[in-house]
């Protein structure tokens, strides 16, 4: 039976496949690290016999996408490619993807020239990701995690792990929760996680979590919660700066918390500050959050009393606020003064290997979106941008990667005028889209189940361990694996020669894995320490090699170095206004294909918008009754249903997003739902992440009766 990763989603469970006649089957893999199969990937199998999936290359014919050859398909698209580089502009070119397909997708840019390799982030795990990189030296989500089986007490911001799309996060709290894992969650919603789970909800409003952490952090502060030691030797928390400009002075106090005067100027710790930005905050707490001084006093306190083995979960979906940087500054730094980075039961720093299939890289010209987000982990939106102003320079050609943009990102009528305008656009997908029919090439992928792929770290492991993923059966269709197509495109543009077997054996040599026991095992374990390596035996990835509470690259970018709350004039002003909030269902993947199977549109049909049992009362509206909701930033109105509930803020609405497609060639999520995105804008972002504030977006409800 071969091993593979579910690419139902993007997080590549372990499985195994077999086929009983004419029939796929799939299970986990339990001798994998992230084992587990959920409803969409149980339902994974279909795509095999999917009536709508792709079968072979289109390319466009006037207002139509016919079938062709694989290479008339792949000549069109080099064609057009090589007209950009014999220019001189391989910038010109845009890709994006959703984490599928990285490692390729890096290798084709740096050989074609192109920096405009930009993700999903800016709609998901930005935040956290530039502020983990700020202060800890690490990325995204998998970089870092908390180790839930030995922790004692969790806080969730935001984050519903159990309608999520990684069951072995769920298997781990659980295991946790078995020893008396307790769990806090701070969210305007109830979600499924903090009505089952938590102790403690914290029904914040929507925008004010960094005020909410500050002021966590100025009670810890004053009450002495915080783990001196760890302050002193591994953060910059003694560091000296300057009030007046806030530069460093590059001295270290033995103090924490002291003033002084340097060369003729007042200098202050960088604790003394964070103290100070607590104190802005802290007697207008409950005017700004919405929640009381009790609840800091239940974080604050059992964050310390449990700690190390008490953690701030370090988040995902974070694109909330235009300071949710800050946010998650503000959270890992509260990990810090617990001393849990590294700690059984705290914030573990995950010990894994990554793989680059490239040596020399021919990009030249800046990233789009660095130019207005200078620190951006992505900013896609600049890349729209681009096609519809031609500035800061243009974008003349989009290759999208098992993604659909118009599920995806914010301002749909603005996603779809810049995806009409592109010269040329070309799509890599397994199934058609919303995105595809504006395509000018269609290039058609096999199934996971049709198709072997390099060996990959696992990716929600604390220790470092490394996966195969082997095909199932023979492709059914004339469809052609990423890795193919990719290979197929550096070849005709004669950026490369190399084959698959190049680059497996070296992804293979930096693994450090053999190929034979990887096969015959299908996850092999690198021995390695899981815990009390950083900081202890090996220095933070940050400038100074400790956690950086205070950020110099901040600074020197323009923005206030340390976590700080940015005061906001966006509010709901009338009684049928509302913050608009999103989030994950446990049925669908986001943008992607699990929206067009009929056995998960059954269990998730439609996304009703969520209001408050109160605040429905007042309005007249009953469960289920049919409502206009209006968007009061991009101007866009839908009809959906209602669905009244206790558990969400009466200030805010609630809605899932991904629903809404308008593709017929979609012919099981065509008419389902309604698209979110159409009621959030792209203008409105975090100035340091640049990535979209999406729970700053107000929308009035208005009865249909």
């Amino acid at each position: 039976m071969p091993f593979a990763r579910c690419y139902m989603c993007k997080n590549a469970c372990g499985i195994i496949t077999s086929v009983e006649g004419k029939n796929v089957r799939v299970a986990p893999n339990k001798d994998h690290p992230q084992p587990g199969i959920c409803g969409r990937g149980a339902a994974g199998p279909y795509l095999l016999s999917h009536p709508d999936r792709l079968k072979s290359p289109l390319i466009r014919q006037g207002d139509t996408l016919v079938p062709t050859t694989w290479d008339k398909a792949l000549d069109t698209v080099v064609k057009y490619l090589k007209e950009l580089l014999d220019q001189g502009h391989p910038e010109y070119l845009a890709i994006t993807f959703h984490d599928y397909g990285k490692e390729l997708l890096e290798r084709f840019s740096a050989l074609y020239g192109t920096p405009n390799l930009i993700g999903h982030e800016s709609v998901c795990h930005g935040p956290r990701t530039v502020a983990s990189e700020l202060v800890l030296g690490t990325e995204g989500p998998r970089s870092v995690d908390p180790d839930y089986p030995n922790s004692k007490f969790v806080v969730f911001i935001g984050r519903n792990p159990l309608e999520g799309i990684v069951p072995d996060i769920v298997r781990r709290i659980d295991e946790g929760r078995k020893k008396g894992l307790k769990i806090a969650v701070i969210d305007p919603r109830k979600s499924a996680i903090a009505e089952r789970y938590a102790e403690r909800w914290v029904p914040i409003r929507p925008g004010t979590d960094t005020a909410f952490l500050l002021g966590v952090i100025y009670y810890m502060i004053r009450n002495e919660m915080y783990d001196k030691d760890f302050l002193v030797k591994y953060t910059n928390a003694p560091l000296l700066v300057y009030e007046d400009d806030l530069t460093p002075t590059g001295i270290y106090s033995q103090q924490l918390l002291e003033e002084k005067s340097l060369n003729g100027r007042k200098a202050i710790t960088v604790f003394s500050l964070l103290e100070k930005e607590g104190e802005k905050v802290y007697p207008r707490l409950q005017q700004i959050t919405g929640v009381g001084y009790d609840d800091v006093k239940y974080i604050a306190e059992n964050l310390w009393s449990n700690r190390p083995a008490s953690v701030i979960d370090d988040g995902w979906h974070t694109s909330f606020s235009n300071d949710s940087t800050y946010t998650w500054m503000a959270a890992f730094t509260i990990n810090a003064m617990l001393g849990n980075i590294d700690k059984k039961g705290g914030l573990i720093i995950a010990k894994k290997a990554k793989v680059k299939l490239y040596d020399k890289s021919n990009v030249k010209a800046q990233r789009i979106d660095k130019i207005r987000y200078p620190l951006t982990y992505a900013a896609f939106q600049e890349v729209y941008r681009a096609i519809l102003t031609g500035s800061p320079y243009p974008i003349k050609a989009l290759m999208v990667i098992g993604t659909n943009l118009d599920g995806r990102d914010p301002d749909s009528e603005f996603v779809r005028r810049a995806l009409k305008a592109v010269d040329f656009l070309a799509v890599v997908d397994v199934m058609p889209s919303d995105v595809t029919e504006y395509a000018d090439v269609v290039l058609a992928e096999s199934t996971y189940l049709e198709r072997d792929e390099l060996p990959l770290p696992v990716g929600w492991t604390l220790d470092n361990w490394v996966d195969i993923h082997q095909k199932t059966i023979d492709p059914l269709y004339d469809t052609r694996p990423l890795w193919w197509i990719m290979l197929e495109l550096e070849h005709r543009l004669g950026l490369s020669s190399s084959t698959f077997k190049d680059l497996e054996e070296m992804a293979l040599k930096q693994l450090n894995v053999s190929k034979e026991e990887l096969a015959q095992k299908g996850a092999l374990r690198i021995e390695e320490e899981v815990y009390e390596v950083y900081p202890y035996k090996k220095p933070f990835k940050t400038p100074s090699g400790r956690v950086e509470i205070y950020s110099d690259t901040l600074r020197r970018a323009g923005y206030y170095p340390i976590p700080t709350y940015i005061e906001k004039n966006i509010m709901p002003r009338a009684n049928d206004e509302f913050f608009l909030t999103t989030g994950h269902t446990l049925y669908h993947t986001q943008d992607s294909i699990t929206f067009d199977i009929p056995t998960l549109v059954k269990l998730a049909p439609d996304n009703p918008v969520m209001i408050s049992k109160n605040k429905a009362s007042q309005l007249g509206i009953n469960d289920g009754d049919e409502v206009e909701v209006i968007s009061l930033t991009t101007g866009q109105r839908v009809r959906c249903k209602v669905k009244v509930s206790k558990g969400i803020r009466d200030d805010t609405v609630f809605a899932y997003f991904g629903f809404g497609r308008h593709a017929r060639g979609e012919r099981f999520a065509y008419g389902h739902g309604f698209d979110v995105n159409s009621l959030i804008s792209e203008q409105i972002t975090d100035p340091v992440s640049g990535s979209i504030a999406q729970s700053l977006n107000i929308v009035k409800i208005r009865t249909l009766k």
